[in-house]
């Protein structure tokens, strides 16, 4: 459980709360520092547990961005900004799906390969390494559809 911090303000003591949860390090530490360009003062919860050993990820939670209560709605706002600008090609050119022609995809593993993955964990595992995840396919978020890069 995340200790819980407080800071005084003007009307009390404000507390940090949870805005979002990363997998990657790379993807909290663009929100965190996109929310600070704005101006608000943002935390980072277990990212160098995850970034240490990716396959804790599922055991605590991902990495968390956690913000100042007053500051949680403005924040929110930012990162829903943030997550509307499309992905973009080597060409700068938006990703559409092929299905549905929507630019609102994600990257996406080979989540199709359930055993290709269990036998890659095995093997991480027993020889003490890390299996290797490519972002080699995008995820439609509104047909659910999974294709590869172009």
């Amino acid at each position: 459980m995340s200790p819980k911090f407080t800071t005084e303000t003007s009307n009390g003591k404000d507390t940090l709360v949870l805005l979002s949860t990363y997998s990657s390090p790379i993807d909290a530490h663009l929100a965190k520092n996109k929310l600070e360009s704005e101006g608000i003062l943002s935390f980072l919860f277990d990212e160098n547990l995850v970034s240490i050993n990716p396959l804790f990820n599922i055991t605590v939670g991902g990495i968390k961005l956690k913000v100042l209560e007053s500051d949680a709605p403005k924040a929110w706002e930012v990162l829903q900004r943030m997550q509307a600008q499309p992905y973009t090609n080597e060409e700068n050119q938006p990703v559409h799906c092929p299905r549905c022609g929507a630019t609102a995809v994600t990257y996406s593993h080979d989540s199709d390969k359930k055993v290709k993955s269990f036998l890659g964990f095995v093997l991480a595992f027993l020889t003490f390494s890390l299996p290797l995840l490519s972002k080699d396919k995008y995820k439609c978020e509104r047909c659910g559809k999974e294709f590869r890069r172009e």
